[in-house]
């Protein structure tokens, strides 16, 4: 698969599969005929890689010069290995041999498949905390920071398992019959006269749109300091309890 990403009138970025640059496409190349990058004879893959720099031209993309480097470096090492090796006598002095070229493109390989390794290793880190949410644990005498997993089928199960209990609302439209401030005067005289009170009870026998006034209450009183709450664990059943004694306005 192909896919070309236009950055200018001309110019263009070219993507095939998993490779984004001249040693992620030789890489490929090696991983794909599933040979040793450290034992490869690295000029088996400069057919495979020419090819695709011709792809890449027949789309009229500008290739960047480091394509064409390791393109000629292949076909370089492709026919020194071709011909009979060059007598001693007439290679001049500081000239690399195709061995020491060979050597010095394989270690920028190796080198460059370690970082990749890395860099995807952290990506799936990356992903898997992400899958992991922080919270107080609830009581305002203690630090404690919990830490779990958030898994999304679990929450729609707790979350359906709230509106299930809920009272079948008539298919018609009406206007709201309770407000977020009347159910916070009602939850803090509950709270305050019970000395504490779990949410389910305070929504038992409520409509769907009054269980989402009650919890937006709840929230707005404990933003203003005015109650506490303790949860167990994850998506459990949440304890409220009075933290001061004023009377909600």
């Amino acid at each position: 698969m192909t896919s070309i990403a236009i950055e200018g009138q001309h110019a263009c970025r070219v993507q095939l599969d998993c490779f984004d640059g001249p040693l992620d496409l030789l890489l490929t190349l090696i991983r794909e005929r599933e040979l040793d990058i450290v034992t490869v004879p690295l000029a088996d893959v400069a057919d495979q890689y020419v090819a695709y720099i011709r792809l890449m031209e027949s789309l009229d993309v500008e290739i960047a010069a480091e394509y064409l480097v390791i393109a000629s470096t292949l076909v370089f090492l492709k026919s020194k290995a071709l011909l009979p090796p060059i007598p001693e006598e007439l290679i001049a002095e500081g000239d690399e041999t195709p061995e020491e070229v060979e050597e010095r493109l394989r270690q920028r390989l190796i080198a460059y498949s370690r970082y990749k390794s890395a860099g995807d290793e952290l990506r799936r880190r990356l992903s898997e905390e992400a899958g992991y949410l922080y919270r107080e644990g609830g009581d305002p005498t203690t630090e404690i920071v919990q830490r779990y997993a958030l898994k999304i089928d679990k929450l729609s199960l707790a979350l359906a398992a709230v509106l299930s209990r809920a009272k079948a609302e008539p298919r018609t439209v009406a206007r709201d019959r309770i407000s977020v401030i009347e159910q916070m005067a009602f939850v803090a005289r509950i709270v305050r006269e019970h000395g504490a009170a779990k949410f389910s009870e305070l929504c038992a026998g409520y409509h769907r749109h009054e269980i989402i006034a009650t919890f937006l209450a709840v929230l707005e009183l404990i933003r203003r300091g005015r109650m506490g709450f303790r949860q167990d664990e994850a998506f459990a059943d949440i304890e409220l309890f009075p933290v001061k004694s004023e009377a909600v306005p």
